[in-house]
């Protein structure tokens, strides 16, 4: 058995949903697992273990006019990072040192990793982000500068772990040996759900400022029906369909799809392979590991990627939302039993050093 602290980056469901997957993973092999998360992934986290989470100071995004704003981000968390520094440095020395931790994983938390790598702790990066710093890949030289910032606050998160463990949905050849790629994971509950071919389109969207014009857009293909989630209300317009945050809801209408309308965060796309589910992305701009993804999902052969969205783009959807799937070989299908072994291999090096525990063979294919 191994003490693990585990932090978890507060912003984005993925991170929070991936972690508490690996987590449960590695609390039912008898190890004493600590999480640090802030912000949304706190909240999500402390359904679920309780006193096992410990709230952390976690850095945020800021977006103006449906883009990420660097600028705005960076002077947001220097405000905020000051203000918060000394109760973040008592919570680590207290609640860190009395752990004592034999590893540290992190799923993009600066903070734990930071610690980890102060105190000469072993850690693991477990996440999809450093996608962008471990893999060479085909870019848009137009997209230099969201390319560049996002390089820098990549590498500036943290250096220095055992392994990085790079989630991700396309082949990409990797810059060094301390980087494994992996294939996606998906939540427990997924598995629950039986991909099937319904008629309406599901679109995910919390632009609460273009809400008027999103509906203009949609009732301009009025023999399409549309499903739609993230404003959080329910109610019908035309062939609209408002509901309610529901996971279940959120995953039956997914399943049962023709196809998906969303910005290209990473693990909606993998729940979309999972599914054969055609994409439409509208990646976030400036938000560049959502650029590179949607940009790979159309060389792939998944979907389409696009900077807007308007009757023309719908209509150029709704044309190809039938075609199956690209058969490309580059295509990452998510596996949990394979990334389970891969993790599994991680920690059976480290833990020839630390005494983490892993579970037995049975377990790796989570139903």
């Amino acid at each position: 058995m191994a003490r693990i602290i585990y932090g978890v980056a507060g912003e984005g469901f993925g991170h929070s949903s991936r972690s508490h997957l690996i987590g449960q993973y590695l609390i039912e092999a008898g190890n004493d697992v600590m999480f640090v998360a802030s912000r949304k992934a706190y909240t999500y986290l402390k359904q679920y273990f309780d006193s096992r989470v410990r709230e952390i100071f976690g850095l945020s995004l800021v977006f103006s006019d449906r883009r990420l704003s660097c600028v705005k981000t960076v002077a947001t968390n220097l405000k905020n990072f000051r203000r918060c520094y000394s109760e973040t440095a008592n919570f680590v020395s207290q609640s860190f040192d009395a752990f004592s931790p034999d590893l540290v994983i992190s799923d993009f938390e600066p903070f734990s990793a930071w610690w980890a790598w102060h105190n000469k702790i072993p850690f693991v990066s477990i996440d999809h982000e450093h996608m962008l710093t471990g893999c060479k890949l085909k870019h848009d030289l137009s997209n230099w500068y969201p390319r560049l910032t996002s390089a820098l606050v990549t590498r500036g998160h943290y250096f220095g772990a055992s392994v990085y463990v790079v989630l991700n949905f396309f082949h990409a050849p990797v810059k060094n040996d301390s980087i494994i790629l992996v294939p996606p994971v998906v939540r427990p509950i997924v598995h629950s759900y039986e991909s099937v071919r319904e008629e309406h389109i599901l679109l995910y969207s919390s632009d609460r400022t273009g809400r008027e014009r999103l509906l203009r857009t949609l009732q301009s293909a009025p023999d399409c029906r549309f499903h739609i989630y993230g404003y959080n209300e329910s109610g019908e317009a035309g062939n609209c369909v408002f509901k309610h945050t529901s996971t279940e809801g959120f995953l039956e209408d997914l399943a049962s799809c023709r196809g998906v309308v969303a910005t290209a965060g990473f693990s909606l796309i993998g729940e979309c392979l999972y599914f054969k589910k055609r994409m439409l992305l509208l990646p976030i701009m400036g938000q560049y590991e959502q650029m590179v993804n949607a940009r790979y999902v159309e060389a792939l052969g998944l979907g389409l990627s696009r900077n807007r969205f308007d009757a023309a783009v719908l209509g150029e959807f709704l044309d190809s939302v039938d075609e199956p799937l690209g058969g490309d070989q580059r295509i990452i299908w998510p596996d949990n039993e394979t990334f389970f072994k891969h993790l599994n291999s991680v920690l059976s090096e480290i833990g020839n050093k630390t005494d983490v525990a892993t579970p037995c063979e049975s377990i790796l294919a989570i139903e």
